[in-house]
C-alpha cells in the first residue's frame, strides 16, 4: 500500500465528466499515438432488474446501490494526465471491459459498527497488528496493540466511521458470514467492477472531472483540512472538506451511481490478485484471481493520506493479504442475477 500513502506531487488540468446515463456510444482516441487504435466505450445503460433502488437484505445489513450494466475503459491513457500523475504498470495499459453481469454495490464503505457486529456474531478473533500513522514521528509505522476497534486514525469510539486495521483475510471472512446469513451472493468486488463502479459513466481522471480541487465535495482526500494538522511533505488538493482525517461514512456528495466515498476516506481491498499488467485480464467482471490463490491483492481508491497523484479513479495499490493499516477498509459487492434467480 506505498502508493496510497505517500507520493510525489500533481497538477491537473481541468475536465468534464459524461452524464451516467448515456445511451450513445462514444468514440474516445485514447493512449499516445504509438498505440495507433481507437476504442469504442459504452456508457452504462440501467436495466430492467437494476431500477428497483437501493436496498438492504437485512435490518443491519449495508445498504446496496444496484449497478447499471455498461462497458467502459479500464486503466488511465497516460496522453490525458500530466507528468506528475504517477501513470505506470497496469493502469497505463487502458483495456476495454464490459460489465454484464447485473451486481449491486455496498454505498458506502462497512463501517465499524457493521464490522464488529460480524466479529461478536460469527466469534471470530479480530487480530492485533496494524499500520497506523505515528504523528510523533510523523509516518505509518505497525503498532502491535492495534485493532479495528481502536485504529489509531480515527480517535474516538464512532460507529458511521469506516472500518480500517482489516486485511484483505478479514474482509473475506466478512463477506462470507453475511453470505451464510443472507443466503445471498455478498462477495468482494473485482477491480474492474470496482473502478466501473467509481468512474460512474465518467472518462476524466476522478469521477468529478480532472482537477483535485474540484473534489473535496466529493472525497476526502489529501487537502487543505488534511495539511493543517499532518504534516506529510507531499502535494495536496487546494480545496477543504472539513476532515483533518478519517470521515464518517457518507459525509461528502455520491458520485453518478449514488456510491459514496468511491475516493478517499480509507482505501478498498478487492478481489483480485495483483499484477502490474492488464494483459491477458478477463473483459468483464470477473476478478483476476490465481489458481491456488495469491499473496499481494489489488487495493483501491485512496485514502485521506492520499496526494492527488493517486487519488485517481485508475490507481492502484496492493498489500499483502494479511497486512493492516488504518488508512484501509473495504466495501462489499452482491450478484444481482442470483437474487433474481431465486425470485427475490
Amino acid at each position: 500500500m506505498r502508493r496510497f500513502l505517500a507520493n510525489s506531487a500533481t497538477r491537473v488540468s481541468s475536465g468534464h465528466r459524461i452524464p451516467s446515463r448515456l445511451s450513445t456510444l462514444c468514440l474516445a482516441l485514447l493512449g499516445s499515438a504509438a498505440l495507433g487504435m481507437f476504442l469504442l466505450i459504452a456508457t452504462p445503460v440501467a436495466q430492467a432488474a437494476e431500477q428497483r433502488g437501493p436496498f438492504r437484505d437485512c435490518a443491519e445489513c449495508p445498504e446496496m446501490v444496484p449497478v447499471p450494466v455498461g462497458a467502459f475503459v479500464m486503466g488511465t491513457p497516460s496522453s490525458t494526465a500530466t507528468p506528475d500523475e504517477a501513470i505506470a504498470g497496469a493502469e497505463a495499459m487502458p483495456t476495454v471491459v464490459r460489465i454484464t453481469k447485473p451486481f449491486a454495490l455496498s454505498r458506502v464503505e462497512i463501517t465499524r459498527a457493521q464490522y464488529r457486529l460480524f466479529v461478536a456474531d460469527a466469534a471470530v478473533d479480530p487480530g492485533t497488528g496494524c499500520k497506523t500513522w505515528d504523528p510523533a514521528q510523523g509516518r505509518m509505522i505497525l503498532s502491535r496493540s492495534r485493532t479495528f476497534a481502536n485504529p489509531g486514525v480515527p480517535a474516538g469510539a464512532r460507529n458511521d466511521w469506516p472500518v480500517s486495521c482489516v486485511s484483505w483475510n478479514d474482509a473475506k471472512a466478512y463477506v462470507q458470514w453475511l453470505a451464510r446469513k443472507t443466503g445471498k451472493a455478498y462477495r468482494l468486488a473485482s477491480e474492474a467492477e470496482w473502478e466501473y463502479a467509481a468512474r460512474a459513466g465518467s472518462s476524466t481522471l476522478r469521477p468529478w472531472g480532472d482537477a483535485p480541487a474540484d473534489g473535496c465535495e466529493y472525497a476526502n482526500t489529501f487537502d487543505a483540512s488534511t495539511r493543517a494538522v499532518y504534516a506529510l511533505g507531499t502535494d495536496f488538493a487546494r480545496c477543504q472538506d472539513g476532515f483533518a482525517d478519517v470521515a464518517p461514512v457518507g459525509s461528502l456528495r455520491p458520485n453518478a451511481f449514488g456510491l459514496n466515498d468511491m475516493i478517499g476516506n480509507v482505501a478498498e481491498w478487492v478481489e483480485d490478485c495483483y499484477t502490474d499488467s492488464y494483459v491477458n485480464r478477463p473483459r468483464d467482471n470477473r476478478a483476476w484471481v490465481w489458481l491456488g490463490g495469491c499473496n499481494r491483492h489489488v487495493i483501491r481508491g485512496g485514502s485521506w493520506l492520499s496526494p492527488p497523484s493517486v487519488a485517481r479513479s485508475g490507481a492502484r495499490d496492493s498489500a499483502p493479504a494479511q497486512d493492516r493499516a488504518d488508512s484501509v477498509g473495504f466495501r462489499i459487492a452482491v450478484d444481482l442475477d442470483t437474487r433474481a434467480e431465486r425470485g427475490q
